[in-house]
Order: C-alpha cells, then sequence, then structure tokens
C-alpha cells in the first residue's frame, strides 16, 4: 500500500510533468503566432501597399483645396448661366 510520502513523490512528479508540458505549450503557442504574423504580413502587406498605391493617385487626381474658391466661383458662374438660358427657352417657347 502507498504511504505519504509516496503520493506526495507522485505528485510531485505529476506537478513536475504538468509544468513541463505549461512550458512546452506556451512555446508552441509562441512559435505559432510567430508563424501567423509572418504569414499575415506577406499575404497583407502587397494588398495594403497597393491600397495605399490607389490612395496615392486618387489623390494626386483631386483638385487642391487651395482651387476651392475658384471653383465655388465657376459653379456659381455656371448656375447663372444656366438660369438665364432656362428663361431664354421659355421666353422662345412663348414667342411661338
Amino acid at each position: 500500500m502507498l504511504e505519504e510520502q509516496d503520493l506526495q513523490a507522485i505528485a510531485q512528479l505529476i506537478k513536475a510533468s504538468e509544468d513541463r508540458m505549461d512550458v512546452k505549450l506556451a512555446e508552441t503557442k509562441r512559435d505559432i503566432m510567430q508563424g501567423v504574423a509572418v504569414l499575415m504580413d506577406e499575404h497583407f502587406e502587397k494588398k495594403f501597399n497597393l491600397l495605399a498605391e490607389g490612395h496615392e493617385m486618387l489623390l494626386e487626381k483631386l483638385e487642391p483645396l487651395d482651387d476651392l474658391p475658384l471653383l465655388d466661383a465657376r459653379v456659381s458662374a455656371l448656375e447663372a448661366a444656366v438660369k438665364k438660358l432656362n428663361r431664354d427657352l421659355a421666353q422662345m417657347k412663348k414667342a411661338q
């Protein structure tokens, strides 16, 4: 029959084994996470670079904000011209 000392020795062996397993699991988890990070970098870096290039191209095509007052004036002039043309067209229709 097992004595108290034997049971304590078995418990210590089991505890030591569990501790080693915990260390191994932590190392394995760390290795897996590093591998996932490397794979994600390889996969997504290209896509993010392409996306950034697309944004740069869009920004290059956009009018600078400095031109905003000029564009606002041009829109106002075009609106006034359209109103005048509509009035002229309405007068021409009445004249017929």
